[in-house]
């Protein structure tokens, strides 16, 4: 191996132990308690050397997000596998990412973070912009998922794909959200528990992609 491959491999070691001290942190303060100085303490390095890696929390939080969408798609392509039709895979997507993120609460956190940003305060960093190249990717699946749901019979034609696609993700995230931040409410005054919150939310984008009867 070579010094230029040896430098690019200690350097990917170092990132990755940099996300995870951000992980831990996140966890326990959340993304706003999170500070550079805490990540800096925990991996026992300087801030100089720290903002080598990552010029900055945002930087970092979009790395989070970054490795969150990585690991959700290689979701997404193993439970596409099963779908047996196109409106199967759509609403596979869906239940694909209510799972991921329940059971990785710290990459919903991040993302919550990066959503929540006014688009004068979003930084065009390198790790966003790798996140960027995934969500086109996932974006590509579900199109042929939709598309293979027309196709099949299973989803009603004439649907814009890319608002469907918005106004999908719009909905998930939504739920999320209301499932992180009010799930106390839903317990202890509606006396709901989230998954049945989930399942009427699958039932709900069902009813609006399925084939329309005559």
């Amino acid at each position: 191996m070579g010094i230029k491959e040896r430098k690019a491999r200690e350097k990917r070691s170092r990132e990755k132990e940099i996300i995870k001290a951000a992980k831990k942190l996140v966890l326990k303060h959340g993304v706003e308690g999170m500070s550079m100085n805490q990540v800096a303490d925990l991996t026992e390095l300087n801030k100089a050397t720290l903002y080598l890696y990552f010029s900055s929390k945002d930087d970092l939080i979009d790395a989070l997000v970054h490795e969150g969408l990585l690991a959700l798609e290689k979701e997404f392509e193993e439970g596409s596998r099963s779908s047996r039709s196109g409106l199967d895979k759509v609403l596979g997507f869906v239940k694909t990412s209510f799972d991921f993120y329940k059971q990785n609460p710290v990459y919903f956190q991040a993302l919550n973070h990066q959503e929540r940003r006014m688009p004068d305060e979003r930084s065009r960093t390198p790790f966003s912009l790798r996140g960027d190249e995934i969500a086109g990717r996932i974006f590509d699946k579900f199109r042929e998922g939709v598309q293979q749901g027309m196709a099949d019979g299973s989803i009603r034609k004439g649907l814009d794909i890319r608002q469907l696609a918005i106004l999908i993700y719009a909905h998930t995230y939504g739920v999320m959200h209301t499932i992180f931040s009010k799930e106390d409410i839903y317990k202890d005054v509606l006396n709901l528990d989230p998954e049945t919150v989930e399942k009427s939310a699958l039932e709900f984008m069902e009813f609006f992609l399925k084939q329309e009867t005559r």
